[in-house]
């Protein structure tokens, strides 16, 4: 593969992870990850801990959850400002007349 050629990561559901997770569990990471077709073994082995983490830490639990809600906060800014942008577009486009 070539320097500026990047693959593409492959996005996994929170339900695939969850069966995934499970499944280690009962076969092991490696027989799991080559069974649902995981590249990388490294990827279930950093779900499984997450997941641990996220039972046992209630302080990781709450800051994960922070983190999902800022990151869900940012987005709701982003959409909110590109519709202010429009409304300035488009009260600017409709008050030309006016201003003339």
């Amino acid at each position: 593969m070539k320097k500026n050629q990047k693959e593409k990561r492959q996005i996994y559901s929170s339900e695939f992870k969850a069966d995934a997770i499970e499944l280690a569990q009962e076969i092991g990471p490696k027989e799991a990850a080559e069974k649902l077709g995981i590249k990388n073994t490294q990827t279930l082995t950093t779900w499984i801990k997450h997941s641990s983490k996220m039972e046992h830490d209630d302080e990781y639990r709450d800051n994960e959850q922070l983190k999902a809600e800022v990151k869900q906060l940012k987005k709701e800014l982003l959409k909110e400002k590109k519709i202010t942008a429009i409304l300035k577009d488009a009260t600017a486009f409709f008050c030309q007349d006016l201003l003339k």
